[in-house]
Parts: structure tokens; C-alpha cells; sequence
């Protein structure tokens, strides 16, 4: 079909299922730009992060909800003092907080540990708080000169083999205590060194406190503990741990007083000057009775009285009543917690909603304020005074500056609405990932010595991002791959190689670079694993495991058989020059760790790249290569010298150009680029159709058309640009030449034409690239939309959307450098047609937001129309039929203003969709009556017939 005849009649997308509407509540309907139909469920909690961390293993997406370790995450991180911590109220637990810091005092002369344990399994009772707060009072005291860390150990988790054990802990618990030197491989290793550690820090007078959170068994906690009296450790749990030599404290509810005392210097702090709880005594204590004088609970209800103040503690109470009464079948713990929970919601707007919704959706243990922006996809401004929002309704906690985090029960209420609500986490996670590749590759441009990147100036800032992001980064690489982009884990991968190389931190840059290599692999990224395979070589040849680093070598240059031959196979010219360039520095790398090991191998792999080079008559680019004497010496004029297709941001050195003959005449380099452009004509011409429209065929023309474009030089001034037009025009008509198999293909029945499509049109879109970067080096940015257009139409009629697409969305970004918005609207718009064909649905409705104010503003109200009519289907399509009644509504209006009938016909099919499940089935059949008409009167072949097959399929009209 043609593109405009489906743009006529897009398609119509089926009814979704009857109850996937959306509940009620912030965020229902419209509000949030990523609401959909509740699709798989895939979030679940994960704990708290910091600053040193290690995986057990690699990370998965669980059945429930969310991306997370397969397996423990240790994050260990620093205890700030009191005056450097993130300010908070602590009251209510005098008693229990001298007790505490007598213990932890290091003059004190008794048992050095402390389990503060809570009553019947009770959560948010207040241990992390009571122990963060008492840690960061002894930190601030300067008792411990060795070191305060502290580690969730993740006891509780759902799946008990996420459980953080004292394996896990060991490695980065020796990082955040200082440890000079290289973790041990194994456990036993990691375990001997982290004891000697302690041993050494309580000789030199140094004493340490450990932290342990969140502990529920006395296996994750028996391999931490200190060996010498001089340290101290404090461990939380939801039981009462019986562990040799501690002192256990059980922590109850807080007392009445205790929590109206919490309440009151909480409001304060939020919102000084109040005299509300003074005012309303009794509804102040009913409503700490309601919450069950649980300090997370209290905390979130006096969030409540300080973002309205015109709610008294009786209004607050009474409305907690009734969400307790709703959770009747909770204990009177979680019921408290979970109705506080849901008064918080209840008042938060639709857009805070939704970034309270989508926070769970961050693969790692906290989120920046830039990665909230991206991930609900707002501004930087509009971002941090929504988490700003969000922490002064304690949903949220500041761990640092810019930082924050979700209480392990404020994350799980998150995922049960995520799921409820069904927002789009595709779409929201697809954004995160984008976010972290390109800070990834800032932090590894500034690592590699590169042109500054705007992210880090500094190595130093790029080192500490992601010091900072490490967790987060792990778990974006598995979240990544999860979705299919194995493409951008890998590029993040590389970023967490290039620091543990820039640190000489062998074990950890072995085994990152090991993860490379399985994501490369993945991804079909032949240079990539490449590189992964070369970096494992390295990281063992630091390491002094010398054996082990030959074996990598082996390992690499037997890879790059796979190389060579992707290289034969590439299709563009380029792409195989870059594929063999990549082996020749690989294979140079090679020989300098095998040397006279595998002499044979290495005199292979030069001949088969000799062999390629030579087969695509790429032999002056590759004079060098080719099979040497295998004992011939390299001098420094033969020495292979690794690319930068292989080290990424080291530059090879110049080659020297050949010197010309002193008697040849150097030709006129226009009037030779000239030349071989006609004869990629003439060559193409010289082949009866059916052999021109081939690969084969057209093969020599091809490469004809490349040698004239390699001739244009690139920066052409203004004056010397018309010298190059008349060879960009020859080109230009070349690529038309080539594209007029597709038509001929569609006379010639199906099986020709499915050769066109699948074998044949590719090569040609690699001829219209050669015309465009032609009058790109010629700076004619219109000749460049042309030929995309052109190239774009015949992959729509060819059923190519996804090439049609790219050549829509490369035109738009040219239309959009000229400040032609007109034409950078109707590319947009294209592009968004073509996704909605592929079922694209969140990138059709993208680019068709974007597409309609650029066409109304250029007065264009029929393609605005058809624009809109495409956002309408894609908005139905993801199960929002507001929103696409609102669009259909408009599309209809437009294309009728602009006596577009065939476009008027497509908005008012998918206007009745959205009617009919809107619950106006009056306006619906009106809507499809007018659409059959308006098909009818004119008669199209295409639009007519499929107009009819619709209104059949949706019962409209009988069969």
C-alpha cells in the first residue's frame, strides 16, 4: 500500500480487555504522560544503598515487580556524625539511647555489642533510626578513629536468597574501612584480611563500629563480628538474636507521651509556629493511639498536618479511623502503618503520585534528583521540587545532597500501586537506562583523557559519580539487558572496566570485564567483545597471572576469526574497513604476550585480513597488512600499532600517504569524482534490470559511487562547494536509479518483492547514505531531506517501517537544524505513522506530540489532523482512551476544517474507539456512521473496502 493511503486508514487497534481501566485515586486517567493499561508486573523492594558495594551475582527481573540483585547487594557506607547527617527529629527514646551509648562508648569496659531487637516482629518501630541516630552521636564524639560503617544486611527480604551473608560483606567492607591492597579471591580470603584488619586498627588504638541493619538471623551476622573488645557493633532486627557476649534491647512502642512528643517537635520542625496539637490535645493522642505510637507511622501523619494547615489532629484521626477500618484484616502494627501510608497518597497530587509510583522502578538503592527527572520525565526544576515534595511528605528520605531513598515499607507500597496503576515502566526504565549510558560514557571520557565532558570536568569528579552510582550502575546493566538493550549494558559495563582499570583494581576489572564480554556476546557486538576479551588479557597481566594473560591472548586472537568474517559479510564498505582496522590492533596486541607461541595463528589472522582487504579491494587503505615471514623481524616502519577502533580514545598514529610518481600528473580531483560517479551509472546501466536491482549486480556501481564520494573533500568553504554539485547530483541519481527496483519488484509478484525488501533495500538505503553525505560535505541540507523522504516512501510502500522510520526521524533532525519546522513536523509525523504500524506504540505518541504543534504553528491543519489521528490510535493503544478521545477530537475537527476526507474518515474510526470505551456509545456509532459515508461517497479503492472491514470487525455493521 501506499504511504498515503495508510495514512488515510491507519490501523485501528483492538478493544482492550473490559477491567483494564484504571483505579482510583492520584494518577488515575490522564494525569501522568506515562499511565497505561496494567501490564507485567515486574518492580520488588531491594534495600538501601550507599557508597561501597558488592554483587553476589548477576542481577534479574523478578516475577513481581522489580529489577534487582539475583542475589545479595552489600552497600556499605560511612556513618556521618550528627552535624554532617540528614536533619531529623529523634525523640521518644531517651532511655533507650543512653543505654546504647554507654555501650557503644569505647572506655566502657563491657561487652562491645548491642542487638536492638523489636516486639513481635514489629516494622518501623524506629531500630534503623535508633541506630543511625546513636552511630552518628558516637561518630560525632570521635570515638572511633578506625572507621563507622553501615551495612543492610537485607534479613527480611522476600526471597531469603537475597539475604546479604558475610561473603558478601567482606570485599567492599574492607574498601570502606581503608584496606591498602587487593581483596583476596576467595571468601576465606576476603575474611582472613578483614579480621587481620581489625586486629591491626585495635593495636594502633583504633577502634571501629560496625553497623549491622536489618539482621534476621545470627548466620549473617557470626563472620562480622569483631574478634577484639576494643571495637563495637550494633545490630537491628525484627527478633530477638541470641548472640554470645550481646546485650539485647528490645524496643516496644513508643510511650503516649513519648509519641505526642514526637508529633509535636516533628510539626515544629516542619512547620514552626503551630499551635495546633496544643490546641487539640485529645485529637492529637487519638490520633498517636491510631498510628499505633509507631514512630514511621507518626512521622508520615504529622507530614500530613504540615503540608495542610488547615487540618486539625481530630480531622487527621477520624480519617485515619476510617483507613484503619478498611484494613481490619492486618495486625494493629501494620494496619497503623499501612492506613498512614495511605493518607499520605490520598493528598499527594496526580504528578506527585506518579514520581511516588515510579521511584521503585530505579534498578539500584537510591536515585539522584537528575535520574527522577529523567525517569518521570519532567525538568530538572520541575523535578527537584516534586522530591522535595515527596520528602516533606516523608514518603522519601535525603540521604545526601541530591540523593534520596524510600523506606523499605514506603518502596513496597510504591510497587503494589505501581502494579495497580499499571503505569508504563517500559517507558519510564527505557529513559533511566538512557540517563545512566550517557553519564556512563561522560565519566568515561573524562577517564580516558578526552575532551571534557560536560557531566565531570575532572577525573576525580568522574571517580567519585561512581564511587556514588556504583550499585545503581550494576543494577541499570542487568535492567538493560532485561529489556533487550544489550547494546547500552555493555556501554555501561565498559564504564565500570574503565574504573576498576584506572585503578589497577585487578579483581574487580577482571570480572567486569567478564560481564562485558557476556553482555557483547549478547548484543552481537563483535568489536565490543573484542575489546571485553582484551580488557580481561590486561586486567590478568597486571594482576602478575602471567599464564592466565597468554591463555586470554589465545582466547582473543582465535576471536577474531569471528571479526574477519563479520568484516567479509558488512555490507557498507566502511563498516568492514573498521571491522578489519579493529582486528589488526587486535591481532598486534596478541603477538606482543604470545610472541613466538602462536607464530602460525598470528600469520593466519594477518592472512585472512590480507584476504578481506583485498576481496573488497580496500587493499592501499590495508598496504600494510598482509602475510609476513613468520621470523622476519618488525622494525619500527612494520610494527602493527593498535587502532582507535580498539582503544577507543588512544589515536593511532598518521599513516604516511603514499608519495606520487615524479613523473605522473596529479589529475584534477573534481573532474575524477565526476567521472566515477557516471560510471557507477553507466555501470548499473549496464545490466538488464532484473541483474541491476540486485546486490550483485549492482555491486561494482556501488562501489563506483563510493570511490567518488571519498574524493569530496569534507569542510568545503561556500565558494568551493558548487565546484562538488554536479558529482552529489550524479550520485543523487545513482541512488534514484537503484530505487526504482522497488516498483519494478511489485509488478514482479510477491517473492520478488519480499527479495526487495528483505536482500535488496538495505543495500540501496547504504547508496542513499552515500548521496547524502555527499551534499552534507556540501552543506545541502534540503537535498539531504529529499533523499530521505524518497527513501523513506519507498520503504513504507516496501513494508520496511523500521528503515522508513530511521530515514523520517534522520530528515526531521535536518529539517529541524534548518529551522524548517514545517517539514520537520510532517517527518515527525511520518515517523510517528510508521511506529504505530510496528506497534511502537509509547515512540509513536511521542513523536506525534511533537510533530502536531510544529504543523498547527506552520497553518498546516490537514497533516496536524492526520498527526493527531495517529496520537489518538497510539493513545488507545496503550490503553488510555481519554487521551485519545481528547486527540481523535481534534484530529476530527482539523482535517474536517481542512476537507480532508479521507483523514477526517481515520479520526472518526478511532474517535469511535475511544467513544465507545468512554462510555458514550450514542457518539460512537454517530462517529462510525459519518466515517462509512464519507468511505462510501468516495469510493477509494483502498480506504473504502478497509473502512468496511473495520466497522464489521467492531460489530458495527453486519457481515
Amino acid at each position: 500500500m501506499r504511504e498515503r493511503e495508510a495514512a488515510e486508514g491507519p490501523p485501528i487497534p483492538p478493544a482492550p480487555p473490559a477491567d483494564a481501566g484504571q483505579g482510583p485515586g492520584p494518577g488515575a486517567g490522564p494525569a501522568g504522560a506515562d499511565s497505561a493499561a496494567p501490564g507485567p508486573v515486574r518492580l520488588d523492594a531491594f534495600a538501601p544503598g550507599g557508597r561501597v558495594y558488592q554483587a553476589a551475582r548477576d542481577l534479574y527481573v523478578s516475577e513481581a515487580h522489580h529489577v534487582r540483585p539475583a542475589g545479595p547487594l552489600a552497600v556499605v557506607e560511612p556513618v556521618l556524625p550528627t552535624d554532617e547527617a540528614a536533619a531529623e527529629v529523634f525523640v521518644g527514646r531517651g532511655t533507650e539511647r543512653r543505654e546504647v551509648l554507654a555501650v557503644l562508648d569505647p572506655a566502657h569496659g563491657a561487652t562491645g555489642m548491642i542487638v536492638a531487637s523489636s516486639v513481635a516482629g514489629l516494622a518501623g518501630i524506629g531500630k534503623t533510626a535508633l541506630a543511625r541516630s546513636c552511630a552518628a552521636e558516637a561518630v560525632g564524639r570521635g570515638w572511633y578513629a578506625g572507621g563507622a560503617v553501615f551495612v543492610d544486611l537485607n534479613g527480611y527480604a522476600r526471597d531469603p536468597a537475597d539475604q546479604v551473608m558475610p561473603e558478601h560483606v567482606f570485599a567492599p567492607m574492607l574498601h570502606a574501612l581503608g584496606f591498602q591492597g587487593r581483596p583476596a579471591d576467595s571468601p576465606a580470603g576476603q575474611a582472613a584480611q578483614y579480621h587481620r584488619m581489625l586486629a591491626d586498627l585495635a593495636a594502633e588504638g583504633r577502634p571501629v563500629l560496625l553497623v549491622l541493619d536489618n539482621a534476621s538471623g545470627t548466620a549473617q551476622i557470626a563472620g562480622l563480628m569483631p574478634r577484639s573488645r576494643a571495637h563495637r557493633t550494633l545490630i537491628t532486627s525484627r527478633h530477638t538474636l541470641v548472640t554470645r557476649g550481646s546485650r539485647t534491647l528490645e524496643l516496644g512502642a513508643l510511650s503516649p507521651a513519648g509519641a505526642r512528643a514526637l508529633v509535636e517537635e516533628q510539626l515544629e520542625f516542619l512547620s514552626p509556629g503551630g499551635t495546633r496539637t496544643r490546641q487539640d490535645a485529645t485529637g492529637t493522642e487519638r490520633l498517636c493511639r491510631l498510628c499505633g505510637h509507631l514512630p514511621l507511622a507518626l512521622h508520615i501523619a504529622t507530614a500530613l498536618l504540615a503540608r495542610d494547615p488547615d487540618l486539625t489532629p481530630s480531622d487527621l484521626a477520624d480519617e485515619l479511623a476510617c483507613a484503619r477500618h478498611r484494613l481490619d484484616v492486618l495486625d494493629d502494627g501494620e494496619r497503623a502503618v499501612r492506613a498512614a501510608f495511605e493518607l499520605s497518597y490520598r493528598r499527594l497530587t496526580p504528578t506527585q503520585a506518579r514520581v511516588f509510583r515510579l521511584l521503585p522502578v530505579n534498578p539500584g538503592p537510591h536515585i539522584t534528583t537528575d535520574a527522577v527527572a529523567r525517569l518521570v520525565d519532567l525538568a530538572d526544576d520541575q523535578a527537584v521540587g516534586l522530591i522535595r515534595e515527596l520528602a516533606r511528605a516523608h514518603v522519601v528520605e535525603r540521604v545526601g545532597n541530591g540523593v534520596w531513598r524510600q523506606h523499605d515499607l514506603m518502596r513496597a507500597y510504591a510497587i503494589e500501586l505501581l502494579g495497580h496503576y499499571g503505569d508504563n515502566q517500559g517507558a519510564a526504565s527505557n529513559r533511566l537506562i538512557e540517563h545512566y549510558i550517557a553519564l556512563a560514557a561522560d565519566a568515561m571520557s573524562a577517564l580516558h583523557g578526552e575532551a571534557p565532558a560536560t557531566s565531570f570536568p575532572t577525573v576525580e569528579a568522574a571517580l567519585a559519580w561512581c564511587d556514588r552510582e556504583h550499585p545503581n550502575l550494576q543494577a541499570a546493566t542487568s535492567m538493560a539487558a532485561t529489556f533487550g538493550d544489550d547494546d547500552g549494558a555493555l556501554r555501561i559495563q565498559e564504564t565500570l572496566v574503565a574504573v576498576h582499570a584506572h585503578r589497577g583494581q585487578t579483581a574487580e576489572w577482571e570480572a567486569a570485564a567478564r560481564t562485558a564480554v557476556r553482555f557483547a556476546r549478547e548484543a552481537k557486538d563483535h568489536p565490543g567483545r573484542s575489546r571485553a576479551l582484551h580488557q580481561v588479557m590486561l586486567a590478568l597481566e597486571r594482576a602478575g597471572r602471567q599464564d592466565e594473560a597468554v591463555e586470554a591472548a589465545g582466547a582473543l586472537l582465535r576471536f577474531q576469526h569471528v571479526v574477519i568474517e563479520a568484516a567479509s559479510r558488512a555490507e557498507h564498505p566502511l563498516d568492514c574497513q573498521r571491522l578489519l582496522q579493529h582486528a589488526v590492533a587486535a591481532v598486534a596486541e596478541c603477538r606482543r604476550l604470545l610472541g613466538e607461541r602462536e607464530d602460525r595463528l598470528l600469520h593466519t589472522r594477518r592472512a585472512d585480513i590480507a584476504r578481506v582487504a583485498n576481496a573488497r579491494r580496500l587493499d592501499e587503505t590495508f598496504r600494510e597488512i598482509g602475510p609476513r615471514p613468520p621470523r622476519r623481524p618488525a622494525g619500527p616502519d612494520t610494527e602493527d600499532v593498535p587502532g582507535e577502533a580498539f582503544w577507543g580514545s588512544v589515536p593511532r598514529p598518521p599513516r604516511r600517504p603514499p608519495e606520487p610518481a615524479a613523473e605522473e600528473e596529479v589529475p584534477d580531483v573534481a573532474v575524477e569524482a565526476t567521472r566515477w560517479a557516471r560510471e557507477a551509472l553507466e555501470r548499473l546501466a549496464e545490466h538488464p534490470p532484473g541483474v541491476a536491482h540486485t546486490v550483485v549486480g549492482a555491486a561494482p556501481a556501488q562501489m563506483a559511487a563510493r570511490r567518488a564520494l571519498s574524493l569530496i573533500p569534507e569542510g568545503l568553504r561556500p565558494e568551493e562547494a558548487d565546484d562538488w554539485r554536479g558529482v552529489c547530483a550524479l550520485l543523487a541519481r545513482f541512488a534514484a536509479a537503484r530505487l526504482a527496483g522497488g516498483p519494478m519488484s511489485r509488478d514482479a509478484g510477491r517473492l520478488a518483492q519480499r527479495d526487495w525488501s528483505w536482500r535488496v533495500l538495505p543495500h540501496v538505503a547504504s547508496t542513499y547514505e552515500i548521496a547524502v553525505q555527499a551534499y552534507r560535505r556540501v552543506n545541502d541540507a534540503a537535498a539531504q531531506v529529499r533523499l530521505y523522504t524518497d527513501l523513506a516512501e519507498e520503504s513504507f510502500q516496501s513494508g520496511a517501517y523500521p528503515l522508513a522510520a530511521k530515514c523520517r526521524l534522520a530528515a526531521a533532525g535536518i529539517a529541524e537544524a534548518m529551522g524548517d519546522e514545517e517539514g520537520q513536523g510532517e517527518a515527525l509525523s511520518a515517523a510517528a505513522h510508521a511506529n504505530l504500524l510496528l506497534a511502537n506504540h509509547e515512540e509513536a505518541a511521542r513523536f506525534a506530540e511533537r510533530a502536531v504543534p510544529l504543523l498547527t504553528a506552520a497553518k498546516r491543519p490537514g497533516p496536524a489532523g492526520r498527526a493527531l489521528t495517529t496520537l489518538a490510535n497510539a493513545r488507545y493503544s496503550l490503553n488510555l482512551p481519554a487521551r485519545a478521545l481528547s486527540a481523535a477530537l481534534r484530529a476530527e475537527a482539523l482535517t474536517a476544517s481542512a476537507d480532508d476526507l479521507p483523514g477526517r474518515t481515520a479520526a472518526l474510526l478511532v474517535l469511535g474507539l475511544a467513544q465507545r470505551d468512554t462510555d458514550r456509545a450514542e457518539d460512537s456509532s454517530a462517529s462510525w456512521r459519518t466515517a462509512l459515508h464519507i468511505a462510501r461517497t468516495l469510493d477509494d479503492p483502498y480506504l473504502t473496502p478497509s473502512t468496511e472491514s473495520f466497522l464489521k470487525s467492531v460489530g458495527h455493521l453486519r457481515g
